[in-house]
């Protein structure tokens, strides 16, 4: 261990674990460090006062699961607009309910955070036919993936309600995907879920500390829907009052819509990628930034 020049943190390993390999001299030769999933957010503490310091740098396992969780997404955005719900429940109770069914073509498919995820989700939602609107910390950042209908966001300072309130006021199916830091904590709370249009559809697959569920909850009559595959408590409490909501309202997974067959494959090839690199002396595929925390 005192020769390894790398280390991987891989979850649910204690971060603390990671903590004391590095500041109680067990590994002191390393020089990198990847987290295989791309949200870093249980190591940012580690990564600020010990990695930063030390000049380690380290990745994460961005683009990885992109595209799974890009499908949960749209799946999701199916299942409110087609009411599945609904048709379930009338095949249980044999009514015959020919009712108006929506359709994702010329909807507005609004993005909260622009990266990886986003932009897988954003190429499902075109091929769908849906309008693409993105809030990004950085606006003036060009998009080169091009495909975004329009931009929202500061050019410079924090994002602000205004802008978060123009993002959701258009909006018939909303998707975060931002990463877990103490700038987005309740990201989404009261006065966001009353911006939202009714009947839209809200989704949830960065970090669960985004969405404050107390908020969510109390939205959801005026709501289309919510799907939910993470959680600001994991696992979801059994006292959460997330679980007593009707199934027409909510959709709820226990933190896998990206644990596919080949899950771990995806990882390691990313991990791969950083690690070859570093052996030949190139910038990492994935880095992190420490200060921001993704």
């Amino acid at each position: 261990l005192r020769r390894a020049e790398a280390l991987l943190w891989v979850p649910p390993t204690p971060p603390p674990v990671l903590r004391a390999l590095l500041v109680e001299g067990h590994a002191p030769a390393v020089r990198w460090c990847h987290g295989f999933y791309a949200g870093v957010d249980p190591i940012a503490a580690i990564a600020r006062e010990v990695l930063l310091p030390a000049g380690i740098p380290l990745s994460n396992g961005r683009g990885a699961f992109s595209s799974s969780l890009a499908e949960y997404a749209l799946m999701a955005a199916l299942h409110f607009n087609k009411q599945v719900a609904r048709c379930q429940q009338n095949r249980r109770e044999r009514r015959w309910d020919k009712f108006e069914m929506s359709v994702l073509r010329g909807q507005t498919l609004g993005l909260l955070g622009f990266g990886d995820i986003a932009q897988h989700v954003a190429r499902l939602g075109k091929a769908f036919g849906m309008r693409v609107v993105c809030l990004r910390r950085n606006a003036s950042k060009p998009d080169e993936t091009g495909l975004a209908d329009l931009v929202l966001g500061p050019y410079e300072g924090p994002i602000l309600p205004a802008h978060k309130r123009a993002l959701l006021e258009q909006s018939d199916v909303v998707v975060c995907t931002l990463p877990g830091t103490e700038e987005t904590r309740h990201f989404l709370s009261s006065a966001e879920f009353d911006a939202m249009k009714g009947g839209a559809t809200f989704v949830s697959v960065g970090r669960g500390i985004a969405v404050d569920e107390s908020a969510l909850v109390a939205a959801l009559p005026r709501l289309g829907g919510a799907a939910l595959d993470v959680f600001e408590t994991e696992p979801l409490p059994a006292d959460s009052p997330l679980w007593e909501q009707p199934d027409s309202k909510l959709l709820l997974t226990a933190h896998n819509a990206d644990y596919t067959a080949d899950y771990f494959r995806l990882g390691w090839r990313v991990w791969r990628d950083n690690l070859e690199r570093v052996g030949r002396g190139e910038p990492l595929a994935t880095p992190v930034d420490v200060g921001m925390g993704y």
